[in-house]
């Protein structure tokens, strides 16, 4: 007899089936406001003249300026602009954005809240990069309704204006599943560090802001519950008028935006992370709020002080062109950089960030690991990096290509580079601290981190590319030291290889792992390293 409920022979025979991701149901790259006040944005405004690596490494601004509609330019271009389009044969347009993105899919859109600034009415808007137009979703002063949403944080308090950064989770997971909930989190980081580099080098004032009742700003922003939702606030500018710090309710926001997609790229576990990591009230962001106590780390291997460029750093590229012209590099050639390149990079990236889950010193969540494969005045080998002591501290000596390619997912890159950047976490003392939330944060950190190395390699006529990667092996790769650290974010940096093309890369170590594979013998404890 024949079994007549063949539903969940059907059901498991659909659900395992293998194809390439459907290009079919790609979500569209930008949001649009159909029935919007639009409102163009100046274009002719200067690129930022600022040394590169002085813009990077600023955090408190000396002689504030005041804001306006072509700051406001300004800011929003060069950290979620887009540059510039060009057409490639069999692809069609490819359009190339201020920062860098996973994939190129760009989930991240801006927002912008402002009082009356010169050339710009108080309102709430949708910053289009499609068009570089703000459209305006609601008019009047809302920057008390954000501002009572973020606990009434002094600085975003007195800030002129308010970007605030939200994700569409979709365009990321639609390619990298449930895995690109971080991606998001990656691409919110190397758009805050644009617009903290261009805020400095404007001189406006510019406060991180990850604490804040997220259902609040949503509403406010009438977003699509568990389609997109805000990871972040940026305060810019003084304002000499303070907002009304009540809290409101806006009622819905009227102009339609293109309804974003369902279906397959939705996952459960996305929305179960973002609801858990969120808070709901005052008291919540109020106990929230704070820094964590930095752990201390005892010297096990050798000190090599690093050599920043002295001189070198006010002359280095001015931002506006660094930005303009900044690129992910898809192959390395394998020759050396220099120490003080090196040193460099390390240096002006790491000098903190002004948020509100770092203390006073502003000392990082993240801890820096560095497997150097060509630099002069170096060993190659694997590294820990102390901004502390500034100094690379030598885990282990050896030439470890190999194992960097194995490490960023069984890519070249990471053989080929002169370096590869880890910024890693002990993520169980981030969610002690933090709960749930801590877990955006510290990749977000790390976005902007490996942000901050992508604008400082350019300015150095280097190369840099973020990468994913193996995770636990990472670990155990700069384990003991690494024991307990989870990783975040990945970063290659070098030279860029003329024929800037993607190499196929196959690691020994992987090979071995598949011959194990295939193996007869009792696997339990073979791991092939």
């Amino acid at each position: 007899m024949v079994d007549s409920d063949v539903t969940p022979a059907q059901t498991f025979h659909e659900s395992t089936k293998l194809s390439y991701i459907n290009l079919r149901t790609k979500p569209p790259l930008y949001k649009l406001y159909m029935d919007s006040p639009m409102i163009p944005l100046p274009a002719d405004f200067p690129g930022p003249e600022a040394p590169t690596l002085e813009a990077v490494a600023s955090v408190k601004i000396e002689r504030p300026a005041n804001i306006d509609l072509t700051a406001i330019a300004q800011l929003l271009f060069l950290s979620s602009g887009l540059i510039k389009k060009r057409a490639i044969p069999g692809l069609g347009e490819v359009h190339y954005r201020a920062a860098s993105s996973a994939g190129g899919l760009y989930p991240i859109e801006a927002y912008l809240v402002c009082q009356d600034v010169p050339g710009l009415e108080a309102g709430l808007y949708h910053f289009s990069p499609s068009n570089f137009a703000l459209h305006r979703l609601r008019q009047g002063d809302y920057r008390g309704v954000v501002s009572k949403a973020a606990g009434s944080d002094e600085a975003l308090s007195a800030s002129s204006a308010i970007v605030i950064f939200t994700s569409i989770f979709a365009r990321s997971t639609w390619k990298y599943r449930a895995r690109g909930y971080r991606y998001c989190l990656w691409d919110n980081g190397t758009m805050v560090a644009n617009l903290l580099a261009t805020a400095a080098a404007i001189s406006v004032q510019a406060k991180l802001v990850t604490g804040f009742v997220d259902d609040w700003v949503n509403d406010l922003l009438g977003l699509e519950r568990d389609k997109e939702a805000t990871f972040c606030l940026v305060g810019l500018g003084r304002s000499t008028t303070k907002p009304v710090m009540k809290r409101n309710d806006p009622g819905p926001v009227k102009p339609r935006a293109r309804e974003l997609p369902d279906g397959e790229a939705v996952y459960p576990e996305v929305s179960r992370l973002h609801d858990a990591s969120s808070l709901a009230t005052d008291d919540e962001v109020t106990a929230w709020r704070g820094a964590l106590s930095p752990e201390k780390s005892t010297v096990q291997g050798r000190l090599y002080p690093i050599e920043p460029l002295g001189s070198g750093v006010r002359t280095s590229k001015p931002l506006g062109d660094v930005i303009s012209g900044r690129t992910s590099v898809r192959r390395f050639i394998r020759e050396p950089m220099s120490l003080p390149q090196l040193s460099s990079l390390l240096d002006y990236s790491t000098r903190g960030v002004n948020a509100d889950f770092l203390g006073p010193d502003r000392s990082s969540l993240l801890d820096i690991y560095v497997v150097v494969n060509a630099v002069d005045g170096l060993p190659p080998g694997k590294y820990y990096y102390s901004p502390e002591r500034r100094a690379l501290e030598l885990l282990k000596e050896g030439d470890f290509r190999d194992d960097a390619g194995y490490l960023c997912f069984e890519q070249a890159l990471g053989a080929d580079a002169s370096e590869v950047v880890f910024f890693m976490t002990n993520l169980g003392g981030v969610l002690d601290r933090y709960g749930s939330r801590g877990y955006r944060v510290a990749q977000l950190e790390a976005g902007i981190l490996g942000g901050k190395l992508y604008l400082c390699a350019e300015a150095l006529n280097l190369g840099a590319s973020g990468i994913t990667f193996y995770d636990d092996d990472v670990t155990d790769f700069f384990s003991p030291h690494a024991s307990g650290k989870s990783a975040m974010f990945v970063v290659t940096l070098g030279l860029q290889h003329p024929k800037n093309r993607v190499r196929p890369y196959r690691s020994r170590r992987a090979m071995v792992l598949d011959a194990l594979a295939r193996g007869a013998q009792d696997q339990v404890g073979a791991t092939g390293r």
